[in-house]
């Protein structure tokens, strides 16, 4: 046995020889309310596979990344196939993302992150206007949308605060940022900045981010609350590109190197240009007790160029956004009803130009396209808690989504593709046993069309045949609190019809196309402890988390011309995957954040033809407070990879010339201060 294993297996041992030391506990994972759109639900009560990433959650990362936190969530997993270049798996969803995120719907606080063709950009989001982030795996329907992977919703700050960090570390990393916070009158406004740069690992692959975000809650009345945010962000990241194995092994550090008909991605000077800038209005009213309605208008705009390998492209993406609903809410003697009906709406315009890449510059024009978005759903959701034991959510949604491309140039030609209407059923139920142990099911449908970017993808072919991938979900779950442990686990069984893949020709162009669909069968669970609390000088607390899932996902009725890939595994999905975080308190205040990621062995290809093997990757954090008149400081250490595990990130799964690997960075550190004034 390894030492790095020795470790794990020993802190192990002392969680449970610590069990019986238990003197008080806080702050249990069964306290946790998950909200969003303007209801609160108490965690143990969902009927879902949802998860809250809390502030202490979050203290785990290096303050310019949210990764590690995510990743403590079974089943939910952020991968960086370049820093800065972040993809969101929920179940094993990125098996149709190069980069981005798609299959899965993002909302910050109540406005809309994903744009109306279901793509979001997360790496426009500064870690530091996040305080937690609730996770909704599997299909949700009803007010979520339509995404067969789920849904996150990130929650911005609700308390003042004047806050200023500033981090350094390996490979010339810095970082600052200001957040302030206050109460004035009726608003409650929010003002925050960002800015990261790094050098980071590999070459060709710097990162430099600003960001902007504000925001105002305007409590205008009792009954009435007006809301108004903006974000802004220009970030500009080099893309390294894949190697292959070989290449990986002579070195790691190296960018993807040149070919016989390519350059290299250095002499390309490959990287990615965003500057987005999002803004929205929303309005609460309650009408009376029972009656209330919500109502929000957003709209933004992003200026993205790509020089790649193969091209230059230019985009110009614009989208109007809205939603809206109105709920009706009613409390007997022992049961309480709550119904919402409404609808979301977007539309997109996306101008794609393609160019030659001349060394980074842009050169003679290669293809100009337009495609315009137009998607809506529909939903009526129907909640009941009968005799504080029996806890129901019944949903049903409508979505629609058409394309309308144009090609201008060297062409000139036009269509329109419209997906089929999918009604979206789903019904939860939670049961009570007693005060401490739950049970639940559901079953729910998904769907999720092709994005602007799958329907016209690097390739420059507008997809015309892809179609949407959709699928019913079944779990079961169970939630108990046993001692000083908090235990859950699901069992779910997911059969995805038309699963949409990712595929890449010969210069590194990514396609997709349709698989037959995908068969899906998993189990997560969870096991967390309380905050033990010991009568010891220097030793003063401890608590923990353990976290894992299994997954058996292959594919369906999958041919592809002579390829039959039909029973073969997912790629890029371990079945294995392990989580850990131990949290020791020191002399009462000094925190020692240790965590550990495992992952077994997984295929890179649909032909199951080149297999990576396993890896655990361990990190460590240091949090020592300062407190001096009413003023804190924060100092923080970081150590990341600390066992300097060689492993990727992210792969470019079924890469053309097994360019699959992307190198992620060796044992590295950081170091920082938190100032709250």
């Amino acid at each position: 046995m390894s030492f790095k294993y020795k470790i794990i297996f020993t802190l192990l041992l002392v969680v449970l020889k610590t069990n019986a030391q238990i003197n008080d506990s806080i702050n249990q994972l069964n306290h946790v309310v998950i909200t969003s759109f303007k209801r609160s639900v108490p965690f143990i009560e969902t009927t879902g596979s949802v998860a809250q990433i809390t502030p202490q959650l979050l203290q785990t990362n290096s303050p310019e990344r949210i990764l590690e936190s995510v990743n403590l969530i079974p089943g939910s997993k952020i991968e960086e196939r370049s820093p800065g270049s972040y993809r969101v798996s929920m179940r094993g969803s990125t098996i149709r993302s190069p980069f981005g995120v798609r299959n899965v719907k993002i909302y910050f606080d109540d406005f809309i992150f994903t744009d109306a063709s279901g793509n979001s950009y997360l790496n426009l989001i500064d870690p530091s206007f996040i305080t937690s982030i609730d996770i909704l795996k599997g299909p949700q329907g009803g007010e979520y949308g339509s995404e067969t992977g789920g849904a996150l919703v990130l929650n911005s700050t609700k308390k003042e605060q004047l806050n200023i960090n500033l981090l350094g570390g390996s490979f010339a990393t810095y970082s600052q940022k200001f957040n302030y916070s206050e109460q004035l009158g009726k608003h409650f406004f929010q003002i925050a900045q960002a800015y990261h740069n790094t050098e980071s690992y590999r070459e060709q692959s710097a990162v430099n981010r600003k960001s902007f975000f504000l925001k105002d809650n305007w409590k205008y009345s009792n009954n009435s609350t007006l809301n108004t945010f903006l974000l802004y962000t220009d970030i500009h990241y080099k893309t390294p590109g894949g190697l292959t194995l070989q290449q990986m092994q002579q070195n790691r550090r190296q960018a993807r190197l040149a070919t016989v008909s390519l350059p290299s991605a250095v002499v390309q000077d490959a990287g990615i240009y965003n500057k987005t800038v999002l803004g929205g209005i929303s309005h609460h009213y309650k009408i009376n007790d029972n009656w209330s309605n919500f109502a929000l208008l957003q709209t933004s705009y992003t200026d993205f160029k790509n020089p790649f390998i193969s091209n230059y492209e230019i985009r110009k993406e614009n989208n109007l956004q809205g939603r809206f609903f109105v709920q009706y809410q009613k409390k007997w003697n022992t049961i309480e009803f709550e119904s919402r009906v409404g609808f979301e709406a977007g539309y997109n315009q996306t101008g794609f130009k393609n160019f030659d890449n001349n060394r980074g510059e842009k050169g003679n024009a290669q293809k100009f396209d337009d495609l315009k978005t137009n998607a809506s759903f529909y939903y009526l959701t129907q909640r009941w808690k009968i005799k504080q034991r029996i806890f129901v959510d019944a949903n049903l949604s409508l979505n629609t989504l058409n394309y309308q491309w144009q090609t201008t140039f060297p062409i000139q030609e036009k269509g329109r593709i419209t997906f089929k209407n999918q009604w979206l059923p789903s019904l939860g139920i939670t049961y009570k046993v007693n005060s401490t142990w739950y049970l639940r099911g559901r079953v729910a449908k998904g769907t999720s069309s092709p994005t602007t970017e799958e329907v016209r993808s690097s390739n420059q072919n507008i997809a015309q045949n892809l179609l949407a991938e959709y699928g019913w979900n079944k779990e079961i779950g169970i939630r108990k609190q046993l001692g000083s442990l908090f235990i859950e686990a699901t069992l779910f069984d997911y059969d995805l019809k038309d699963a949409i893949v990712k595929r890449q020709d010969e210069n590194g162009n990514d396609y997709f196309i349709n698989s037959g669909g995908t068969k899906q069968l998993g189990v997560e669970f969870l096991i967390s402890s309380k905050n033990y609390k010991f009568n010891n000088s220097i030793f003063t607390g401890f608590q923990f988390r353990i976290s894992g899932n299994y997954y058996d996902f292959t594919y369906k009725d999958y041919v592809v011309v002579n390829q039959n890939y039909t029973k073969n595994r997912l790629p890029g999905i371990s079945k294995w995957n392990l989580q850990a975080l131990v949290d020791i308190e020191l002399l009462n205040k000094i925190h020692v954040l240790y965590s550990n990621y495992y992952n077994s062995n997984q295929f890179l290809n649909d032909g199951n033809s080149v297999k990576e093997k396993g890896f655990i990757v361990g990190n460590l954090k240091v949090l020592l407070p300062f407190n001096y008149k009413n003023k804190e400081l924060n100092v923080y250490f970081g150590a990341q990879n600390i066992y300097n595990t060689k492993y990727s990130a992210g792969y470019d799964l079924n890469a053309f010339g097994n360019r699959f690997y992307n190198p992620a960075a060796t044992t590295n550190f950081y170091i920082g201060g938190n100032f709250i004034l």
